[in-house]
């Protein structure tokens, strides 16, 4: 089974009308907060993006909360590597850190996220890693959905891998 298939499957490409994360809206949904429900699904993604992380340089892989932390515990426990999470919001109890985990200044890190749209979650992420001291040149997604995150991400001196685009799961989806 491929990617695009085992998203199909799960019912992880929803039609409507849906307001994305970036403020855009489109009338599909890639619901990948889903994926981790389905546990055959969910292992072939994780080793997919698995073996792909295999072909980049790094030390640490971390996860965006809320779509990017399962993926990316996956891929950590996959490449027995340390794991680190950029919280949406700062803590405003106990440590008080948007930051969680334990890293060395200087790491290279590679973020991951499940899908990327104009790649803002990615980049405030990625200034977030830069600002504790942490090296971010590698960014992996699930999905690109092709509206802008490469080309923003390589501003910022980032490279964008993705898995699948939304334009090959709906060719898919139209062959399925």
């Amino acid at each position: 089974m491929k990617v695009e298939e085992a998203l199909l499957r799960i019912g992880a490409v929803q039609r409507g009308v849906f307001k994305l994360s970036s403020g855009r809206t489109s009338n599909v949904y890639i619901d990948l907060r889903k994926l981790p429900s389905h546990p055959s699904e969910f292992h072939l993604v994780v080793d997919e993006m698995a073996r792909k992380a295999c072909m980049l340089e790094h030390k640490v892989i971390c996860g965006i909360a809320v779509g990017g932390l399962p993926l990316a515990t996956g891929v950590a426990l996959r490449l027995g590597r340390p794991l680190i999470y950029v919280r949406k919001d700062r803590k405003d109890h106990g440590t008080m850190k948007q930051l969680e985990g334990d890293y060395n200044q200087g790491q290279r890190v590679l973020l991951i996220d499940d899908v990327a749209t104009t790649g803002g979650s990615l980049i405030e992420a990625a200034r977030i890693l830069r600002s504790s001291g942490l090296e971010v040149a590698e960014a992996l997604v699930v999905v690109d959905r092709e509206e802008g995150a490469r080309e923003a991400l390589r501003s910022e001196g980032i490279e964008l891998y993705s898995l699948t685009t939304l334009k090959r799961i709906l060719e898919v989806a139209g062959s399925v």
